[in-house]
């Protein structure tokens, strides 16, 4: 039991002498500032009513189309764009990922890199009952963001 506590110490102690020597000469091991940590906390999610969105969230909440008249059992499609006005898609910003779960079930995931020209997607569906849907998207600066939707069959 004591030789474990001690290579712990050991290995915490190493790992902190190591990062506080390198700290200096390692630009991207400085301290983020709380802002930009804050992003990766957790989830993002609209915090005010749809009418009031800030800039971040107008850039990186995703935004879902549903047809009208939708049936049990029959596919529908699905369009999801992330962004009010599409989000950019460059080397330094882009969104990684979106996925698509029904209550716990992921339905599906659609990666994206910086080359793809636009962060949306157009997903078929077919819902047995009425649910409700979750869509996530990745912001490789902002972190991940959430909208729900219910829909009704």
């Amino acid at each position: 039991m004591q030789d474990t506590r001690r290579r712990t110490f050991l290995k915490t102690l190493g790992i902190s002498a190591l990062t506080a020597g390198l700290t200096p000469l390692i630009p991207s091991l400085k301290r983020a500032n709380a802002d930009e940590v804050d992003w990766f906390q957790g989830i993002n999610r609209v915090k005010d009513p749809p009418m009031s969105l800030t800039p971040k969230e107008k850039g990186h909440v995703p935004s879902v189309q549903v047809p009208d008249g939708i049936k049990s059992g029959e596919p529908f499609n699905l369009a999801i764009q992330i962004g009010e006005n599409l989000h950019p898609m460059t080397a330094n910003h882009f969104i990684q990922w979106i996925e698509v779960y029904l209550g716990t079930d992921m339905v599906v995931r659609v990666e994206f890199s910086p080359l793809c020209p636009q962060a949306k997607t157009t997903i078929p569906v077919a819902l047995k009952e009425a649910a409700t849907l979750r869509i996530l998207s990745r912001c490789n600066l902002h972190g991940i963001w959430e909208t729900t939707r219910k829909i009704a069959v």
